[in-house]
């Protein structure tokens, strides 16, 4: 929703506003599942490699869009705003560490937590 005001401020549109609106805002909803349905799926590879028990895809993708909620909207941010390569950075980055520290936080509980024999 954001992107599509920032856009509708700074382009022209030669189409009536409202079916741009529209269809602008149903693009980037679709850009975004997208994004996290892809994302998803390399957590769910993260978390075969890190942790001994794999989960479910359907517990995986609620913790994708957990990982992402506020560093995906600012790497947009600065992407648009004329950082690029910052904003596909925080992107990665932002994703990389709250999608991976969690998991091998657990893991290290995990071992920790095991009576020794």
């Amino acid at each position: 929703m954001w992107s599509t005001i920032i856009d509708s401020i700074f382009l022209q549109q030669s189409i009536p506003f409202v079916i741009w609106f529209i269809l602008h805002f149903i693009f980037i909803a679709i850009a975004i599942l997208l994004y996290l349905l892809f994302v998803s799926y390399l957590n769910r590879w993260f978390i075969q490699w890190v942790l001994p028990r794999p989960w479910a895809y359907r517990q995986v993708f609620p913790y994708t869009v957990a990982a992402n909620i506020w560093t995906f909207p600012i790497g947009v941010f600065l992407y648009q705003f004329g950082h690029p390569t910052l904003g596909v950075v925080f992107i990665i980055a932002g994703h990389l560490i709250y999608s991976l520290t969690p998991l091998l936080l657990a893991r290290q509980k995990k071992k920790s937590s095991r009576p020794s024999s």
